[in-house]
């Protein structure tokens, strides 16, 4: 039996749907409604049009960016294995599809239903019990969780304060990780996104649980009048479906920067990204892929500006062989300084003394960083083999870029 189309909507208001192919289930087909307008378009690469939109085989990237990956997506599947037995990308997007990061959202009624369950954060942040918190999360949250990643994480509503206005929708990332294979991640990330702001860099606020199992991220797509904005990484941007994460370079990035973002956001945005990829490479992040760049914009009409930096983790300290995500200067080879300058200075246009004090600011932020993780040692002796190693790949990335 066929089923029915998948409503899209873009800020609340229905733009368009996704049906399957007649002639090919794996190919899904997008149409827009015959009233939408160009503020409705779903993806600043698919403007409004009367002629479909062919996935070729899987979803279009801007549908298949949010789907759950890892311990949330095999989550999704056995929770509703039986009511849908023959399981695919539409299926998965259809059960998250009221909950996503970014403006859109999907649902096979013509009307748009949002009521994320609620979550007393402060409980996150101080739980000390012997039970496994995340596994309730994961049991509550799962199908409000359209958000992309391996690492487990799911998108949660905080409960509202007095006098605070109630969102319908989520308001969180809760962020856990399996200790045996990644000790300490939230520690990590929470370390290197201090230190990132400490570089002058854009980032969301992150709080790490005092029992440091989760890390509890601001959504920076959550508008204070409380709409969603818009949000498209550099696989969209690109055409590229997520597997294509780790494909092509920072350059390639950032030439694709020019061909989206507004001119008013474009100055300021290049050397966001400049220092986002220096910070990367000298805290030894090897995970800084296209999915972890993004852009923000209210509607396609409007400005479009560079997203903060997110999911910023030291990946050395585990896998000391690790590469970087994507190529720089030609090569995957983590970089010195006189490569990171000729980055700067190409990406931003920069002189060399402007380029110097960019990497300058990276210093101090990696320095914010090195005193972290140093703190946190001091404070948690059982975490003493993850600190040593984050401090000595800390070490060795100012040692890469120092003058």
């Amino acid at each position: 039996m066929k089923k029915p189309p998948l409503h899209v909507f873009a800020g609340n208001a229905p733009v368009g749907s996704i049906t399957r192919s007649d002639v090919d289930a794996d190919t899904f087909l997008f149409d827009y409604r015959a009233d939408a307008r160009a503020e409705g378009a779903v993806s600043l690469t698919m403007p409004v049009r009367a002629d479909q939109y062919d996935s070729m085989a899987g979803l279009l990237p801007v549908f298949e960016m949010n789907l759950p990956e890892g311990a949330l997506r095999e989550r999704l599947r056995l929770q509703f294995a039986k009511a849908i037995p023959e399981f695919d990308d539409l299926d998965l997007l259809q059960i998250v599809g009221s909950s996503q990061i970014g403006r859109l959202r999907y649902s096979l009624r013509e009307s748009l239903e949002e009521n994320v369950p609620t979550q007393d954060l402060a409980e996150v942040l101080t739980y000390r019990g012997s039970a496994d918190l995340f596994a309730h999360l994961l049991e509550r949250f799962a199908r409000y969780s359209g958000i992309s990643g391996i690492q487990p994480k799911v998108l949660v509503r905080e409960v509202a304060a007095p006098g605070k206005v109630t969102h319908r929708g989520a308001t969180h990332i809760v962020k856990s990780f399996d200790p045996n294979e990644y000790p300490e991640l939230a520690a990590n990330e929470f370390i290197c996104t201090r230190g990132a702001q400490a570089a002058g860099i854009d980032t969301p606020l992150v709080q790490l649980s005092e029992n440091r199992q989760f890390l509890v991220v601001d959504r920076f797509d959550l508008a204070a009048d409380g709409t969603y904005l818009g949000l498209e990484d550099f696989c969209v941007l690109d055409a590229r479906r997520s597997h294509g994460r780790y494909d092509g370079s920072y350059e390639a990035i950032a030439r694709r920067m020019n061909d989206y973002l507004s001119p008013r956001t474009l100055s300021r945005a290049n050397e966001q990204f400049a220092l986002m990829v220096v910070y990367s490479c000298t805290v030894g992040n090897g995970d800084a892929h296209r999915k972890n760049f993004s852009v923000l914009y209210r509607h396609p009409d409007d400005e479009v500006s560079l997203a903060p930096a997110y999911d910023i983790v030291s990946t050395l300290p585990y896998m000391p062989r690790d590469t970087l995500a994507l190529e720089l200067s030609g090569t995957k080879a983590f970089p010195d300084r006189t490569r990171l300058l000729k980055f700067v200075r190409q990406v931003t246009g920069t002189t060399s003394k402007g380029a110097e004090r960019l990497l300058d600011q990276v210093v101090v932020g990696v320095n914010t960083a090195l005193q972290e993780a140093a703190d946190y040692g001091r404070g948690h002796p059982d975490a003493a083999a993850f600190v040593e190693r984050m401090v000595a790949t800390l070490r060795a990335g100012l040692d890469r870029v120092a003058a």
